[in-house]
């Protein structure tokens, strides 16, 4: 099944840090699935490196408490949509992500956790 509007979002505690439009990557694969019919050597998809750099960057980073989720929807919501409501709206944005988004990385702080405030 083709994604129609797919993002990846990444934010911290302070807010949203990336906001990538990833359907764009799609045709990589597909031409993946041509060159192997053809025995031709696979082209690297960009959307693994950034998915790579975007979790490095959240392991190495454990006290901004990174999170890390897809999303496929409706292709109204573009990037400048996500962009007002990570601004506007950003705790009811991330819940939104979180509940109907797929989980790549998640290091949420755990109030559980703070012994000192």
């Amino acid at each position: 099944m083709a994604t129609k509007n797919a993002f990846i979002f990444s934010w911290d505690q302070l807010g949203i840090e990336s906001i990538i439009p990833i359907t764009q990557y799609e045709f990589h694969e597909q031409e993946n699935t041509m060159r192997l019919l053809r025995e031709q050597p696979r082209i690297p998809n960009p959307l693994d490196s950034v998915v790579r750099s975007l979790l490095l960057r959240a392991q190495f980073n454990p006290q901004r408490h990174y999170e890390i989720y897809a999303i496929d929807c409706d292709e109204s919501m573009d990037e400048a949509f996500w962009r007002e409501q990570w601004e506007e709206y950003p705790q009811a944005t991330a819940e939104l992500i979180r509940e109907r988004g797929h989980k790549l990385f998640s290091d949420r702080a755990k109030t559980d956790r703070i012994k000192i405030s």
